[in-house]
């Protein structure tokens, strides 16, 4: 009997949600550490050490410019450093030239936002802090409430938003949102009091739900404002109540934990309770659902719910969502869920000990050039760009946190994590060409792909839905230089699955299966 050949063309995706025997060909059943960028699937970039080693433990980093240079600030959970990559500088608030150490823990954490061209830093525990360029140090945020503190402080318009607070008797107002009189132009707000009519300061309270408010961000005009079981929007409107407040959803969706929340393409990406969303303001839909959403649930350490985040990586049009296993009893983030919004796809990436991804610009501290001569990386394996430049200010990369080594990353870069190799994989079983009761025998897979090095392809073979696939012994396949793997199995249902062999870039837009019909059984 003549052989027919099956073609999957763009393999795209990871779906774990929905059983494996009703997706379409075309998309993943699992995988690990690929992307699907321009796509395809690739095996996905690692991240390497940047910068002089932090002088203290990091629990986070922000960037900030003085629009000369950039400049990291990271924070541990007693001192505050700035680096510009080469030299670390002790920034930590003082009193009579002595520092004042911050009183959080790991646990309470840091979060971080840019006002005015401020830095701006909180930890829950102390009162915000803001960097006063005249002293180059930290300091408590101007006016703010003496022994007061706050889940989050973040920006809106001319005004800083502060959410989840605590009083001086250190009674807790979850359902709070302060806001401050309106900054100076370049400056930061000068009062806090919401009882002098001289200015804008006050606040309200959303009381019809008992979630806390976790996080705010804004979006165009509106400021928004998520607890953990809904989600309000706040507009200017000036005059004597200066914003007003609606609720825009209501289903107990809200979000999970602070930084769980960012921005792309004028929209937000939101990190649920249950549900990853993206909203406009007015709708919302599901991002996750029947895709990797229990799965990626049912991953999250419970003890650490409140270490999941999220951020944007916009050059590369891919959301992270980074958070801590079971298998990371500390916290740390060990494992990475990445949307990319262009082709609307999940992957997977492994993390080992991260307590905070940013984004940012990672200026080159070696000021060094590559030549044709200098350059040994082949064309597939080099990661870096055309007439890249130690500072460019539209270029921005993932910075990643290493707490436990104290170690800063770039991410998207190489093809180890930080020297360690990392598998990549890709795998689709439950394949039946249309026939679940006839049995199919395989002859070859031929890879179509890209890049350098060699691929090691398996065959699965399995008889009854759920009883467990047979897999083959790996066959390689060296890019650029085989064709085709051949197999000499059968089976009912089909499984293939591509595995990095090598240290190398490669990129897979699809493959072609090899087959004879061999009759029902």
């Amino acid at each position: 009997m003549p052989y027919k050949r099956v073609e999957v063309s763009r393999p795209r995706g990871i779906n774990i949600d929905l059983s494996p025997y009703e997706l379409p060909n075309e998309i993943w059943s699992q995988g690990n550490n690929i992307d699907f960028s321009n796509h395809r699937t690739n095996k996905a970039l690692g991240y390497s050490q940047v910068f002089t080693a932090p002088a203290v433990q990091p629990m986070i980093a922000m960037p900030w410019t003085d629009y000369n240079l950039p400049y990291w600030f990271y924070a541990s959970e007693a001192k505050v450093y700035r680096t510009n990559g080469n030299t670390n500088v002790n920034v930590t608030r003082q009193t009579a030239g002595a520092d004042v150490n911050y009183t959080g823990d790991y646990d309470d954490g840091w979060t971080g936002s840019t006002f005015n061209g401020v830095l701006l830093l909180n930890n829950r525990q102390d009162a915000p802090q803001f960097y006063d360029t005249a002293s180059s140090k930290m300091k408590d945020l101007t006016a703010w409430p003496t022994s007061w503190t706050t889940g989050v402080v973040r920006p809106f318009k001319n005004y800083l938003i502060a959410l989840d607070v605590k009083d001086d008797t250190g009674t807790a107002f979850p359902s709070m949102v302060k806001w401050s009189d309106a900054a100076p132009l370049g400056g930061i707000p000068a009062s806090w009091n919401p009882v002098d009519p001289a200015v804008q300061a006050g606040y309200n309270i959303l009381p019809d739900t008992a979630g806390r408010c976790i996080e705010g961000k804004a979006l165009n005009d509106t400021f928004f404002i998520y607890k953990s079981d809904a989600v309000w929007a706040m507009q200017f409107i000036g005059g004597n109540f200066i914003f007003s407040f609606r609720k825009v959803f209501s289903d107990d969706t809200g979000i999970l934990s602070r930084d769980c929340v960012t921005e792309f393409d004028g929209k937000h990406f939101v990190v649920g309770v249950n549900d990853i969303y993206v909203h406009d303001g007015t709708s919302k839909k599901s991002v996750i659902a029947n895709k990797i959403a229990r799965s990626f649930y049912s991953q999250i350490n419970s003890a650490h719910v409140d270490k999941v985040k999220c951020v944007a990586d916009v050059p590369n049009k891919e959301i992270w969502v980074y958070f801590p296993t079971a298998d990371s009893a500390d916290g740390r983030a060990n494992k990475a869920l990445v949307w990319n919004w262009e082709v609307d796809d999940w992957s997977q990436r492994d993390l080992v000990n991260i307590s905070y991804i940013s984004t940012g610009v990672i200026a080159d501290t070696t000021d060094t050039t590559d030549t044709w001569d200098s350059d040994t990386e082949g064309w597939n394996d080099d990661t870096t760009s055309w007439g890249e430049e130690r500072f460019n200010p539209a270029s921005k990369s993932l910075f990643l946190v290493n707490y436990d080594d104290s170690l800063f990353y770039k991410g998207n870069t190489g093809l180890t994590l930080n020297g360690t190799v990392y598998p990549s994989y890709a795998e689709r079983v439950g394949i039946d060409f249309g026939d679940d009761q006839g049995y199919k025998y395989i002859n070859s897979i031929t890879p179509h792909i890209v890049g350098e090095g060699t691929v090691n392809v398996y065959l699965g073979t399995e008889q009854q839905q759920g009883s467990g696939i047979a897999w083959s012994q790996p066959q390689p396949f060296v890019v650029d230089q085989d064709y085709k793997v051949n197999f000499r199995q059968s089976g009912r249902y089909i499984g293939v699955r591509f595995e990095s062999a090598s240290d190398d870039a490669w990129s897979l837009t699809g493959y072609t299966i090899e087959y004879s019909y061999e009759g029902r059984q």
